[in-house]
């Protein structure tokens, strides 16, 4: 979990209780507020891999159920965690162990709508590297993102679970989230292994170096992100919330139905993502190719639902990592009550947009 969200975390409960005495929940003449502000965990506002989103806002159908949404870049996972829980966004869509961290600390957090799931964050190890299993990484320099990175968690349960104290027998070194400090310390050998999210591996890979995933498998089940509110915003803003999980659930099925279309789409939204290098690849390109594993539901007809199994799973092991963290139960921070009706839509219908959509960013 970000740092600055761990010690905004008593800042931000006083700021939410303040803003529960501002913050309006009915337009004019008791008319429902349907509109949904979403803090987006990217620069950019999207990621290759948040297609239901933007082909839902692209092709009107937040719209058309008479929603307003307006996606804002919120920069990362932390930070629009705080933009979430302070109530200057509606909904926001960080990462697992950002939403995790913040219920573990008390926080009224809650996942409405599982968007993904798999693993976002991993280990990886040079292929002719020392350390070619987790088992054997006791006094390996490990290199991370940045000090208090979402992957620590992850790196420090998947440590301990082979006997190794990530506190005392390896040591953690930032080295940024692939780019040129990462490249060097990869290729100099001041780190032997490499923990971050995958879409740091991507840039790592598009500027030719190849890595070995070693990530447990059981990481594979955790869940990936959602759209996250407080609970008072489920209270405030219910109706405005369930319409955004429907428009999210179509643009998802569009999706599923024609990918090409949404690789498009996406194309057209962040292009600089999907610049090839010299072997044809791109960062874009691995990131939605992983997505079309990790977004694809369970259940098609039960776009959104949660895994309760997994995410209480995913809870505990984020709980282990610390003292400071409470037992939280899932079914507390899941809210299952829109799904029934975020997937009910004119299937035939979208599928015929899906198979009408001409590509427009080659």
């Amino acid at each position: 979990m970000n740092k600055q969200l761990k010690l905004a975390a008593v800042a931000a409960i006083g700021a939410l209780a303040l803003s529960a005495c501002t913050a309006p929940s009915e337009g004019n003449e008791g008319e429902a507020d349907l509109s949904i502000t979403m803090a987006m965990a990217a620069e950019d506002t999207y990621t290759a891999e948040w297609w239901g989103w933007l082909a839902a806002n692209e092709l009107g159908y937040y719209e058309e159920l008479g929603l307003d949404v307006e996606f804002v870049g919120a920069g990362g996972s932390g930070a629009a965690m705080e933009q979430v829980i302070a109530g200057n966004a509606d909904a926001g869509n960080p990462s697992a162990p950002a939403f995790g961290e913040a219920a573990l600390v008390g926080l009224p957090v809650v996942n409405v709508f599982t968007y993904s799931s798999g693993a976002i964050f991993g280990i990886f190890v040079p292929e002719d590297g020392p350390f070619q299993s987790i088992a054997d990484m006791r006094g390996a320099n490990i290199g991370i993102s940045e000090a208090g990175g979402g992957e620590v968690a992850f790196l420090e349960a998947a440590l301990r679970a082979e006997g190794i104290d990530p506190v005392t027998e390896v040591q953690l070194i930032p080295i940024g989230d692939g780019g040129p400090e990462t490249l060097a310390a990869l290729d100099n050998g001041s780190v032997d292994v490499y923990s971050t999210a995958y879409n740091d591996i991507f840039a790592v890979q598009t500027a030719g170096v190849n890595l070995v995933d070693l990530t447990p498998a059981i990481y594979n089940s955790f869940p990936a992100r959602g759209i996250i509110t407080t609970q008072e915003t489920l209270e405030n803003k219910s109706e405005a919330l369930q319409l955004f999980t429907k428009g999210t659930a179509m643009g998802m099925y569009f999706c599923l139905e024609n990918l090409e279309a949404c690789r498009d789409l996406m194309k057209g939204a962040i292009p600089a993502a999907f610049e090839q290098n010299a072997d044809g690849v791109s960062q874009g390109d691995l990131r939605f190719e992983l997505s079309t594993t990790q977004v694809v539901p369970a259940d098609i007809n039960a776009i959104g639902a949660h895994d309760v199994e997994g995410t209480q799973a995913f809870l505990d092991l984020i709980q282990s990592t610390s003292a400071d963290y409470q037992a939280v139960n899932a079914a507390d921070v899941l809210y299952d009550g829109f799904v029934e009706e975020a997937n009910n839509f004119d299937r035939e219908r979208v599928a015929a947009d899906a198979a009408a959509y001409e590509l427009q960013n080659g």
